[in-house]
């Protein structure tokens, strides 16, 4: 019987259970995971000690002052995009592959110099006219002095001459390099938040300051990237191309920030007088800093993110880089619920987590802790956008993330200046939410059109069941909501992860196997370590 024609959704041979790709199909998995583990090393120590602010802030500033930090950074997310204006994801594009290698410190050169130019003037322009943004940002000079600007505008310019050093790094392949400036970055920032607060007494310009001091340290460290890469000097013809790749992410960036920081400026403004016991003027700071408990997801998108978008532009022409996109996504997206329904069953006991005898999260801010599997749930969409974005990168049809960036931007508004003036924070956390899910589906169908991946989405709305389902019982059923219950049905869910196949069954005996393997014996696997499951459709094991 004649073969049917394979569908266009499906463009790509299944062939993880050739014997001849087998080994590379799940050593190119492994490696895009320890890459992962190695960005997510330093990402999550350092966003757990910049985490560490927040509960510290939550504790020597009142919501009414703590707001002012979250207003000012809120505005940094469009204005990092301004200062950059994509030349981030030029700079991989035009400096990787085997063309890229070649003109590595010429693109190096000229997009640095290209972004030392604009931030100096964009520097100058706020320090001089800074009455614009402040009042874009809802902060007056009588909460946040003139001098607040000033440091502002020092610490955009300092990261955007630290942006093509970074990325260099992740194009050569050392995440541990990366790993210990980024941890130094906010060692650093850490440390000074607490000697200028605890031991000099300073109030909220300690805030600017220590960042200032950490966005300085960190580009001088990075002098040596600099050293190897810098030429004075810039080819034009290259900057245009740099330009004509890179301009289309501005305003999809800025539509992005949209999505994401619009809620805070509209709560700022429009917050009822009393919603879910939290006044109007408590709103913004509360919502600011209880929304950071969604760091945990957030770290695991980040953590991908640097390590997705060089290895998906390195393999893009491999014979069967579809299928192990697909596989890829099944394995984020189950990770990323796992996270999801673990912190949100466990956010009273983190809140609660005894800090030198008063909870980790000040009392003042426990109003707003239903808002945690809120800022959760927005992130994992985050990183369903960054994992949909791999086929317009490489097909080059980057204006698809003005459309899908600026449809979620839309929505986000929307929802904010109708939600929030009826639900409060509730309703900015649902902004965020509606905002981010819209820029997902949106650049989904868009990438499904360019780049079709055959996504197993049997497998990824079974894991979304069983998450939602399995929170909502816990919350339906007070009697759950106790720690040995939670743990219960989060066992529960990583059951479900090994019962569809999105981990493998027997991942706890090779993992033990591995574990008691002589010290250097894994540098020559055997078979059984990169053997594929019988069932040609079950899923590559991803470690």
């Amino acid at each position: 019987m004649a073969r049917r024609p394979r569908s266009i959704r499906d463009p790509q041979p299944d062939i993880r259970n050739h014997p001849a790709t087998a080994l590379s199909f799940a050593a190119r998995i492994r490696k895009l995971a320890s890459e992962t583990a190695i960005y997510g090393l330093s990402t999550i120590v350092g966003r757990l000690l910049n985490f560490l602010l927040v509960p510290f802030y939550t504790h020597v500033f009142v919501p009414s002052e703590y707001k002012v930090v979250g207003l000012i950074y809120g505005a940094f997310v469009f204005l990092n995009i301004v200062y950059t204006y994509g030349l981030e994801s030029s700079f991989l594009k035009f400096a990787s592959g085997q063309e890229g290698r070649a003109r590595f410190s010429q693109t190096f050169s000229t997009a640095t110099l290209s972004l030392g130019a604009t931030s100096l003037l964009f520097s100058l322009l706020i320090v001089l006219f800074p009455e614009p943004l402040a009042w874009a940002s809802g902060v007056d000079f009588g909460e946040a002095p003139r001098v607040f600007w000033t440091y502002s505008a020092a610490i955009l310019a300092l990261d955007a001459l630290a942006v093509v050093p970074f990325a260099a790094l992740r194009l050569e392949n050392r995440p541990l390099t990366f790993a210990a400036l980024k941890l130094v970055n906010i060692g650093v920032n850490v440390g000074a938040n607490l000697y200028f607060i605890l031991a000099l007494g300073w109030g909220l310009e300690a805030v600017f300051v220590a960042n200032l001091l950490a966005s300085a340290v960190t580009l001088v460290l990075l002098v040596p990237v600099y050293a190897r890469h810098f030429r004075p000097h810039s080819d034009r013809s290259l900057w245009r191309e740099l330009l004509a790749f890179g301009l289309p992410f501005v305003p999809s960036g800025l539509g992005y920030a949209l999505t994401e920081q619009v809620s805070r400026f509209v709560l700022e403004h429009h917050a009822p007088a009393q919603a879910q016991g939290i006044a109007a003027e408590d709103a913004v700071g509360i919502f600011a800093a209880v929304w950071k408990l969604g760091v945990f997801m957030m770290l695991v998108v980040q953590m991908f993110r640097f390590a997705w978008q060089p290895f998906f532009l390195q393999h893009a022409d491999d014979a069967d880089a579809r299928p192990l996109f697909a596989r890829i996504f099944t394995v984020l997206a189950g990770g990323m619920m796992l996270v999801l329904l673990g912190v949100a069953l466990f956010t009273q006991e983190i809140a609660g987590l005894p800090l030198r005898g008063t909870p980790l999260i000040a009392p003042a801010y426990h109003a707003g802790l239903f808002l945690v599997p809120m800022a959760l749930l927005a992130y994992l969409f985050q990183g369903c956008y960054y994992a949909f974005s791999a086929g317009l990168y490489i097909v080059k049809q980057t204006r698809y993330f003005i459309h899908s960036t600026f449809a979620g931007s839309i929505v986000a508004v929307a929802a904010s200046f109708l939600l929030i003036p009826r639900l409060g924070v509730a309703g900015a956390g649902w902004a965020n939410i509606l905002g981010y899910l819209t820029m997902a589906g949106a650049l989904y169908v868009y990438a499904q059109r360019h780049y079709p991946i055959p996504f197993d989405w049997r497998r990824v709305w079974t894991m979304g069941a069983a998450c939602a389902g399995l929170f909502l019982i816990w919350k339906a059923v007070p009697a759950l909501q106790r720690w040995w219950a939670e743990a219960l049905l989060l066992a529960l869910f990583l059951a479900v992860l090994f019962a569809i196949g999105v981990l493998p069954r027997d991942l706890v005996r090779r993992l033990t196997r591995r574990a008691a393997r002589p010290r250097g014996a894994a540098l020559h696997p055997t078979p059984a370590d990169v053997a594929l499951p019988d069932d040609p459709s079950a899923p590559t094991d991803p470690l």
